[in-house]
């Protein structure tokens, strides 16, 4: 026989005692089954609850608690602790469930329920499904994207009947009063249908724990929207959870302020002022490297004349260039068509300490030098990685790598 469901009766209860247990097992693990309990199972979004079962003076932790197609509950305890037990009818049995838990689920069930007949109403947005996590609660919508201000009428909503704070019912209607209700989506089940009525602002068929008045829930927050499947996926905070919430930016954006020196407020306005600053910076640098990329390509291609065979190789070290400037280099000193331009730079140190050689190599338009050949066989050489076409390619190479060494085809010999 299905299991009777205390938690329907009183949704506050969170100790019972009954007589008689059994052991069972859910999907290859150990159960107790009992005649009732306010334990509920996980099911439609909603976590289970956890807590303890004294079984005749003998206490055991239930870590989930789950139902099968027979409407049987089952509590999931310690498979070894629970085979040792003789149980039978006149087994007495206290239950506890985490009361905090409980309150926590209560409240985010009620939220989803108010929160997707809110998207319903100001965004045309209809639940699809709705997930109730430990930490974050989760809404998909069949609707592609909201904006902002449709999400604000929303939550908008949500927390004036919050504030009105009026009666979240529970109950069971006959067939003819089922037809009769506005329900906001239609039952799963054919009979049995229990209803959850917000003082007629939403009125919906679930089987879950749910507050008795909307003020229980305290708060709501649409906290982030994202696109999933083709639809929108809205994440709420509701109760303690939007509290803490709400704390942990203010602790965020509080010391956001006190690092930029102004007001909470205030902070928009000095990040604005960073990047314009940070912007200027970085055009100044720009023109500064341009310069210098001038400057050094002139100096190598007057040190190497054009060669008599029609490929110039020009090879260029330098130290703590980033890989844009090793480029930007590259593309400058190959800009005269003879030559095949090697810069390199040592590169941030890796995780045991050792720095790889950057290295970047392009030619010029009159020479037909195969970059990414060439790259190919020096990492295989000497160890490294990259590559790339036969007009350019990058890479990186061990830090003692001698490129002069390995660019002018003699052996490839390390320095140092």
């Amino acid at each position: 026989m299905p299991t009777e469901k205390l938690f329907w009766l009183d949704p506050f209860a969170t100790t019972f005692d009954v007589t008689g247990a059994r052991i069972a097992a859910y999907e290859d693990k150990a159960s107790v089954v009992l005649d009732k309990t306010v334990f509920y199972a996980e099911a439609g979004g909603q976590l289970a609850d956890t807590g303890a079962l004294e079984l005749d003076g003998q206490p055991f932790a239930v870590s989930d608690v789950q139902v099968d197609d027979d409407g049987v509950i089952h509590h999931l305890v310690d498979g070894a602790g629970a085979a040792r037990l003789s149980l039978s009818s006149s087994t007495a049995v206290k239950g506890r469930i985490e009361p905090a838990r409980r309150r926590d689920h209560m409240a985010q069930h009620t939220a989803q329920h108010m929160l997707s007949r809110a998207l319903l109403d100001e965004a045309r947005a209809e639940t699809v499904s709705s997930r109730l996590g430990a930490n974050v609660c989760t809404i998909d919508v069949s609707r592609a994207t909201i904006p902002d201000a449709e999400l604000a009428r929303a939550e908008a909503a949500v927390n004036a009947a919050i504030q009105s704070d009026v009666v979240v019912r529970a109950f069971f209607p006959s067939e003819s009063e089922l037809k009769a209700l506005p329900l906001r989506r239609a039952p799963k089940v054919a009979t049995g249908i229990r209803i959850i009525d917000i003082d007629g602002f939403d009125v919906s068929p679930c089987g879950g724990t749910h507050c008795t008045r909307t003020g229980q829930v305290g708060l709501v927050r649409i906290v982030g929207t994202e696109k999933y499947k083709g639809m929108t996926r809205v994440t709420f905070h509701a109760a303690n959870r939007a509290l803490d919430d709400m704390r942990s930016k203010e602790r965020a954006l509080s010391d956001l302020a006190r690092e930029l020196t102004c007001g909470a407020l205030d902070v928009g306005n000095a990040v604005a002022k960073l990047r314009a600053d940070m912007k200027a910076r970085l055009d100044a640098l720009s023109a500064v490297r341009g310069e210098l990329v001038a400057f050094l390509s002139a100096q190598a291609l007057a040190a190497h004349p054009p060669d008599a065979s029609g490929t110039t190789r020009v090879v260029v070290v330098r130290t703590a260039d980033d890989i844009g400037m090793l480029r930007a280099l590259a593309a400058r000193i190959a800009s005269r068509p003879d030559v095949v331009a090697f810069c390199a730079s040592a590169g941030e140190p890796g995780a045991a300490g050792e720095r790889d050689l950057m290295v970047v190599v392009q030619r010029g338009s009159a020479t037909t030098f195969d970059c990414g050949g060439w790259f190919k066989t020096a990492a295989t050489t000497v160890g490294g990685r990259g590559g790339g076409r036969p007009e350019r390619a990058e890479g990186k190479l061990p830090e003692n790598t001698s490129l002069s060494v390995l660019v002018h085809g003699e052996s490839a010999k390390t320095a140092g």
